[in-house]
């Protein structure tokens, strides 16, 4: 994202958490020495809470020093939970601490009395730890949320939870001096139950990130990006995670199984891009899988079968259309065999394919003797060019001995060209004899304009065309 520096972010928490221990050692210190003199419970539940802050801002200045640093051998994610594992040491500082506070406020309720001296130093000690622990909580906050430390987070939520307990002391020792010392006892549960429920939300939210659970919302907004993307027909398998400020996200997309490697790859960098843009410092990973069925066994099913046929296959392209897939192969046989035999064998092969692999809704063999000329590629997209398809027909058609052109297909890959034709003749014919008309026929075709990379004919015997549903 735009405006993100990491060094500024680093020299920022650093800083704001450097201040923070200064402002822990301070009221640490003025809270244990008006505690001690006035002897008011709450006042000492407060000075342990602020040292127990103190060794929370300690924890916290050495995680936000570590946690940026770069991946290594031993840390190849990086150092960031160094961050959430000092939110979840806090959290239980915080437990340890309320327990100590409900037990000495519950022993001075029913078992024991304490005097307790609500002095106006007691009351001024308060007031001050109000004002400090405010402004820290404001500074600490404002760089959780720009640098996305979870261990800044934690010190702001304790830092504001010590200026509710702080009013909550305040109330007690103003009843202590109305006439009411439970008051004070009472004041330092009220702390308690406030720190419990802070301690609470900080080790849930640390654990949560320490066992990756995935933050609310992300797979979806992560499912959506991707999606919106143009070649992605399909998003599935999204993981997220994240360490401090930094999110980590895999997935992968089905895109058009007739698409190049260098369309594909372009297509994950597109998402790669588009999911970056959700957070402010993320590693993406996209695996690109083909769409369909037709494409993952497509390969070796066309081999297979052709073997049993005794029928070399070669040169398949596959197209993806509104339609369906289209595909087209090169067929080799023997030089013998007629093009009759050839041709029913075709079929039987072609309508096995379909019944195979429901998603291929036109099958177009081109038939050849062995020792011709193999032309290879792969194309996708679909296109129709009616005056090119008149030209190709009527070219076709001069060539003597092909009877009928039945079908004219071109299809389009950027500036190039695919062209595929079915040509009828004489059923007698040599299959040798076949493929030199249809290779005149190619000649022709490609001749008409530069932008044919690919001619495919597929020769039929003359009779009742054969069902292509």
């Amino acid at each position: 994202m735009q405006g993100f520096d990491p060094a500024a972010d680093t020299r920022s928490k650093i800083r704001v958490a450097r201040a923070s221990v200064a402002a822990a050692v301070f009221l640490t210190g003025a809270k244990l020495a008006v505690g001690l003199w006035t002897g008011s419970l709450g006042v000492l539940a407060e000075a342990l809470h602020s040292g127990l802050d103190l060794v929370a801002a300690l924890m916290t200045w050495f995680a936000v020093s570590r946690s940026d640093r770069p991946a290594d051998a031993d840390h190849p994610y990086g150092h960031h939970k160094f961050d959430n594992l000092a939110a979840l040491f806090e959290t239980l500082l915080l437990l340890l601490a309320c327990a100590w506070i409900i037990h000495e406020a519950v022993q001075r309720l029913f078992f024991k009395v304490v005097e307790v001296e609500a002095s106006a130093a007691a009351f001024a000690v308060i007031l001050l730890a109000i004002g400090v622990d405010y402004t820290r909580a404001r500074a600490l906050s404002r760089v959780a949320r720009r640098t996305g430390s979870a261990a800044l987070e934690a010190d702001a939520l304790h830092f504001s939870s010590d200026i509710a307990s702080s009013v909550v002391v305040l109330a007690g020792l103003l009843f202590t001096r109305l006439g009411y010392p439970q008051a004070d006892a009472l004041g330092s549960i009220g702390v308690a139950a406030i720190v419990i429920w802070i301690s609470y939300k900080l080790g849930k939210k640390a654990v949560g990130v320490l066992v990756d659970k995935v933050p609310p919302g992300h797979l979806g907004r992560v499912t959506d990006a991707a999606r919106g993307v143009e070649g992605v027909r399909s998003v599935f398998d999204v993981r997220v995670r994240n360490a401090g400020s930094r999110h980590f996200v895999d997935l992968k997309v089905r895109q058009d199984p007739a698409a190049s490697l260098v369309e594909a790859h372009a297509i994950t960098e597109a998402v790669e891009r588009a999911v970056s843009m959700l957070f402010k410092d993320a590693d993406v990973v996209v695996h690109a899988e083909p769409d369909g069925e037709a494409s993952a066994g497509l390969h070796e099913t066309l081999i297979a079968e052709g073997r049993k046929r005794g029928v070399s296959v070669h040169s398949a392209r596959l197209f993806a259309t509104g339609e369906g897939l289209h595909l087209e192969m090169h067929l080799e046989w023997a030089r013998e065999i007629t093009l009759g035999e050839a041709h029913r064998e075709a079929s039987a092969l072609e309508e096995a394919l379909k019944r195979a692999f429901p998603d291929l809704v036109r099958v177009r063999s081109h038939l050849e003797a062995c020792g011709s000329e193999r032309p290879s590629g792969w194309w996708e997209g679909a296109e129709t060019h009616a005056d090119l398809v008149r030209r190709v027909r009527d070219q076709a058609l001069a060539v003597e001995g092909v009877s009928e052109v039945a079908e004219v297909q071109v299809r389009a890959s950027g500036e190039r060209l695919a062209v595929g034709l079915t040509c009828r003749m004489d059923g007698g014919l040599s299959l040798a004899e076949a493929h030199r008309l249809a290779t005149r026929v190619e000649q022709g075709t490609y001749a008409l304009t530069p932008r044919i990379a690919s001619v495919a004919v597929h020769t039929e015997p003359m009779g009742p065309a054969p069902s292509e549903a």
